[in-house]
C-alpha cells in the first residue's frame, strides 16, 4: 500500500470512530461496547413481558420490546412504535400511524403484528384494558384501527402502561400460550439467554430502528441508543451482596440500593447514587366499617394529630418528599393546593378536640401492618406512638404480608393499615381512584362522591369534566380522612463511576448508558 492510501484509511477509520463515541452538542464522549452487569433483587417469574406485572421482568423486557404508546419522563402518553393517533369525536375509534421497526429476527413489523399482539393480550395480558376492544382493523401495514363497544377515556393510559406492557411481537408468535414465546422484539436490545437462578443475557441489536421523533431518552421512549454490546442482569436478593459486588466492581449497576447504604457511600468516588423522586405514595388506610374508625370526627382527629415529617423520615431513611396531592406535579391530574389545608396539621389540640367531639372514649386502635416491608412497619409504629401521644389506645398487630394484604380486604379485624403504593400513582388517576370506588374499596365502605367521580373520570370524554372529577375525589378523601397521604418516597439506584448517561427511572434503563 502506498502512504498515501495508508493514510487515507486511516482517516476514515477515526472519522468511524468520531462518530460512534461522540453526540453532536454533548458535552460527554459517548462509548459504543463493552458489558454492563446489573443486579436486580428477585428472579423475573418469566419473561413474557405482557403476561406478568413483576417487576423484576419489567426491568428486563422494556429492553427487549416496544410498545405502541408508552410514558414519557413525566408519565404522559407518548408514542413508541405510533407516531401520531386520532380518536374519534365519540371516543370509540384509535387509529394509529406505525414507525417503521424491525424485529430481531430480521423481519419488519407491520400493523398486522401489532393487531395480532393486542390479540394475544385480551388472552394472557396483566391487564383486563382490552376487554371494551370490539374489533381491530390494519387498513395498510402503517395503520392500526382499534374499535372500542363503549368510551373508555382512560384508554391511552392503559394502553401505554408498563405495569405489564403490552408490546409487539411477531404475529407469528402471537398464537403462543402465556411463556412459550420465543423473546423476539423491536427494542434496543435482542435476548440472548435466561439461566433461572442465576441471569439474563441481553445484547445490542445492531439492526435497531431509532425513533426519530425523539431526541433521546424520553421515559420508556424516545430516540433509544444501545452503546454496550452486552447486558447481564443478575438475581441478588441479598443487599449486602449486590452492595459488595458494585464496590468491587463486579457489577455495574444496581437496580435498587438502601437509603442508608447510599447515603454511607455518598463520598465513594468509585460510586454514583441516583435518587429516584418520587417513587410510591405513603398512604394510612383507615377501615370506616369498624368503630371508633368509622367515625369521621376519629379520623380527621389522627388526621389532624399525625406529624408526617417524622414518620416519613423514619420510615425511609430519609428519601422523601412531603406533599398532599393524589397526583404528581407535572402530570394533568395534580390539583395544585386543593385540599392542602387538611395536610401536614401536626395539631395535637385539634386533634383532642375532634376526639372529644366523636365521644371517643380509650377504644382501641388496631393499626394492622407486616414484616416484609419496614416502610410499612416504620410507619405504623411511628403513627401509633403520635396517636397515643393524644390519648388514643393503640394496639400495632405486625404479621406477614399475605396476612395483611387479606386481612385488610375484610370489615373487621382491623382499624388501619399502612401501605406503600407505588406504580398506580405512576400510571396516573384511574387505578388509584379505582381503589377507593365501589363495592371493594379499600377503606371498607363505599362513599356515592368517590363512586360518582370514579363514575366521570372514566366515562366522561373531556379532559377538563375528568380533571374536575379527579378534584373531587381528592377534595373527598382529605374531607372525610378516609386515607391519610403521608408523604411519597423515594428509592436510591446506583451505578460505578465509569458508568455514563444512566439517569434512574421506573425501571433502570440501560439505554443511552455507555461505559468509560
Amino acid at each position: 500500500m502506498t502512504t498515501r492510501r495508508l493514510m487515507m484509511q486511516a482517516t476514515v477509520a477515526l472519522a468511524a470512530v468520531a462518530a460512534a463515541t461522540f453526540t453532536t452538542g454533548s458535552a460527554q464522549a459517548q462509548k459504543r461496547g463493552g458489558e454492563i452487569v446489573m443486579a436486580q433483587q428477585a428472579q423475573p417469574p418469566t419473561i413474557d413481558g405482557m403476561t406478568t406485572t413483576a417487576q423484576a421482568t419489567r426491568n428486563i423486557s422494556l429492553h427487549i420490546w416496544e410498545m405502541i404508546v408508552t410514558r414519557d419522563e413525566n408519565a404522559n402518553v407518548i408514542g413508541d412504535l405510533a407516531t401520531a393517533w386520532t380518536i374519534s369525536p365519540d371516543g370509540l375509534t384509535y387509529t394509529f400511524t406505525l414507525r417503521e421497526a424491525r424485529f430481531h429476527n430480521g423481519k419488519m413489523m407491520t400493523s398486522a403484528d401489532a393487531k395480532a399482539s393486542l390479540e394475544r393480550y385480551a388472552k394472557v395480558g396483566g391487564s383486563p384494558f382490552m376487554r371494551p376492544v370490539k374489533e381491530m382493523t390494519t387498513p395498510d401495514p402503517r395503520t392500526l384501527v382499534i374499535t372500542l363497544s363503549n368510551p373508555v377515556p382512560g384508554f391511552l393510559e392503559q394502553l401505554s402502561s408498563p405495569r405489564a406492557p403490552a408490546v409487539v411481537i411477531p404475529a407469528e408468535e402471537a398464537g403462543k400460550a402465556a411463556n412459550q414465546i420465543e423473546n423476539i422484539g423491536t427494542g434496543p436490545y435482542r435476548f440472548v439467554e435466561f439461566r433461572p437462578d442465576s441471569h439474563v443475557k441481553l445484547a445490542r441489536f445492531d439492526g435497531y430502528i431509532q425513533n426519530t421523533q425523539g431526541t433521546g431518552r424520553d421515559g420508556f421512549g424516545g430516540k433509544k441508543t444501545a452503546w454496550v454490546d452486552t447486558i447481564t442482569i443478575r438475581f441478588v436478593p441479598e443487599g449486602g451482596a449486590r452492595t459488595a459486588g458494585l464496590q468491587s466492581g463486579e457489577f455495574q449497576v444496581l437496580e435498587q440500593m438502601p437509603t442508608p447504604t447510599a447515603k454511607r457511600l455518598a463520598n465513594d468516588r468509585t460510586i454514583t447514587t441516583h435518587e429516584m423522586m418520587p417513587w410510591a405514595f405513603q398512604v394510612f388506610i383507615f377501615n370506616a366499617a369498624q368503630a371508633p374508625t368509622n367515625n369521621p370526627k376519629v379520623r380527621q382527629a389522627i388526621q389532624a394529630a399525625i406529624d408526617p415529617e417524622e414518620v416519613m423520615a423514619i420510615s425511609t431513611d430519609g428519601s422523601y418528599r412531603l406533599l398532599h396531592g393524589w397526583q404528581y406535579p407535572g402530570t394533568p391530574y395534580f390539583q395544585g393546593d386543593l385540599g392542602k389545608e387538611n395536610y401536614n396539621q401536626k395539631n395535637a389540640a385539634k386533634a383532642k378536640a375532634l376526639l372529644a367531639e366523636a365521644g371517643y372514649k380509650g377504644e382501641e386502635l388496631l393499626i394492622l401492618t407486616d414484616s416484609s416491608f419496614k416502610n410499612h412497619n416504620d410507619t405504623a409504629i411511628t403513627i401509633g406512638e403520635q396517636l397515643k401521644a393524644i390519648g388514643m389506645k393503640v394496639n400495632v398487630r405486625v404479621v406477614d404480608w399475605p396476612t395483611a394484604l387479606s386481612s385488610t380486604t375484610k370489615k373487621e379485624g382491623w382499624n388501619a393499615w399502612p401501605l406503600m403504593m407505588g406504580i398506580e400513582p405512576y400510571e396516573g388517576p384511574y387505578n388509584v381512584v379505582s381503589f377507593f370506588a365501589g363495592p371493594n374499596a379499600r377503606m371498607q365502605v363505599q362513599d356515592p362522591v368517590i363512586d360518582a367521580a370514579n363514575q366521570t373520570l372514566t366515562t366522561a370524554l373531556g379532559l377538563a369534566e375528568r380533571q374536575a372529577a379527579f378534584g373531587q375525589f381528592q377534595k373527598q378523601m382529605m374531607e372525610q380522612a378516609f386515607v391519610i397521604k403521608v408523604g411519597e418516597v423515594g428509592i436510591f439506584q446506583a451505578t460505578r463511576a465509569n458508568v455514563k448517561g444512566y439517569k434512574p427511572y421506573r425501571i433502570p434503563r440501560l439505554w443511552d448508558v455507555w461505559v468509560e
